[in-house]
């Protein structure tokens, strides 16, 4: 029954249905072996996309990379060389497709609720596209629809000429992450003149503090916190935006919706109609609530407290978050920022120029984008981190005439 459904799906995709038991070498076994394949394109022994199928026999919709190769899955009456049986796909791809002697670029790996598309060269760094049938066809939506069947399509994957789509696809979005670091070291930029004015004004009106003599306000040293807290920042979008790294809770409903960052980010338009939403302290008190959890660590709601509550609470409604342990969210490092209250209006225009790229003017204008962190690699936010390193306010000091 599953067969039938990967027949009529390689259909829809162009690829060339041809099930068969395909020999391999593997170092794990040093002998010919075979993996039963569903496809393989060109049906050569330089093939560049091989398809496979997962079986969830207890139909649990497991990840289909932990599901193991079964014994009824080979093509035929046999006997088969099924030394490979009860291995795990993921152990399968890494350890026996992946390290033969022309291996495919691309591994189609399907089962009857998710397909997963792997790159090899993207293979070690545990990048994949994932996709979800009963998520993409629930939806009945015709640009999904549309998305799915061109990324999967045998024309994208292994085309007669040129690139594969997936190729310039990368490749633009690499063009496009340089392009919005360079709009972030000009926003973070920005971001820490808002920050120290407003912070500056604060202090000033604070005792023990003044522009000048033995109390006066240390620009740079001000400087230094709100580029601290920008790069709080920078740190939480790239985090976020990346849940391979198992860092922020993003399961947990309670995190997204109540605390995280990219929550915020759907505020960035809503317009501030009154002087209580301008200069409230809502977006302040999220930000540093967020810094705390950060520096501090969660390791949820106390078992006692949630006894007369139910269980449904205590499993929406409570996640851990580990201690960072680093200089970069340790309050002792923003004395000046600590006794400061930042204001609705500057949060957000700061939430809003880290989230969209700049507008460009003139023949080539541009409209504003949504800036996707998850594209943004090490080498562009480094870029934009060593932009910043020697930037250096001060305060302006202004002459009064009578």
């Amino acid at each position: 029954m599953q067969r039938e459904f990967f027949k009529q799906l390689c259909s829809a995709l162009d690829i060339p249905w041809q099930p068969h038991n395909r020999r391999v070498t593997s170092d794990k076994t040093k002998g010919d072996i075979e993996l039963p394949v569903l496809s393989v394109v060109p049906n050569n022994d330089s093939a560049k996309l091989w398809v496979l199928g997962a079986l969830d026999v207890e139909k649990e919709g497991l990840d289909p990379l932990l599901l193991e190769l079964k014994k009824d899955q080979f093509i035929g009456e046999g006997p088969h060389a099924d030394s490979l049986k009860n291995t795990s796909w993921y152990d399968l791809i890494n350890n026996v497709v992946f390290k033969q002697d022309a291996p495919p670029r691309w591994v189609l790996l399907l089962s009857d609720r998710q397909c997963i598309l792997i790159d090899r060269y993207k293979w070690l760094q545990n990048r994949l596209l994932r996709f979800d049938w009963d998520e993409i066809l629930g939806r009945k939506d015709d640009i999904t629809l549309k998305a799915t069947a061109a990324l999967l399509h045998l024309q994208s994957l292994v085309p007669e000429q040129g690139n594969s789509l997936l190729d310039n696809l990368d490749e633009n979005s690499h063009k496009h992450a340089f392009g919005v670091s360079e709009d972030l070291k000009y926003a973070l930029r920005e971001a820490i003149e808002l920050l120290g004015n407003e912070a500056a004004e604060q202090l000033i009106q604070m005792s023990g503090i003044n522009f000048t003599g033995k109390s006066a306000l240390d620009a740079d040293k001000l400087s230094r916190e709100c580029l601290r807290y920008m790069y709080r920042m920078l740190f939480l979008f790239y985090i976020e935006a990346r849940p391979e790294l198992n860092y922020v809770p993003h399961e947990s409903e309670a995190y997204r919706k109540g605390y995280s960052l990219e929550t915020l980010r759907d505020l960035e338009l809503v317009k501030l109609t009154s002087d209580e939403s301008r200069k409230g302290y809502y977006l302040h008190q999220s930000i540093s609530m967020l810094f705390k959890l950060i520096h501090e660590g969660y390791k949820g709601e106390n078992e006692a407290d949630l006894a007369d509550i139910g269980s449904d609470h205590k499993l929406h409604n409570t996640f851990c978050l580990e201690k960072l342990d680093s200089h970069l969210f340790d309050p002792k490092h923003t004395p000046y920022l600590n006794k400061v209250k930042f204001s609705n209006k500057v949060l957000q225009q700061i939430i809003r120029m880290m989230s969209l790229t700049r507008e460009t003017t003139g023949r080539g204008r541009k409209r504003r984008g949504r800036v996707s962190y998850a594209q943004l690699g090490i080498n562009q936010l480094g870029a934009v981190y060593e932009a910043l390193l020697s930037y250096r306010g001060f305060l302006l000091q202004q002459i009064y005439t009578k």
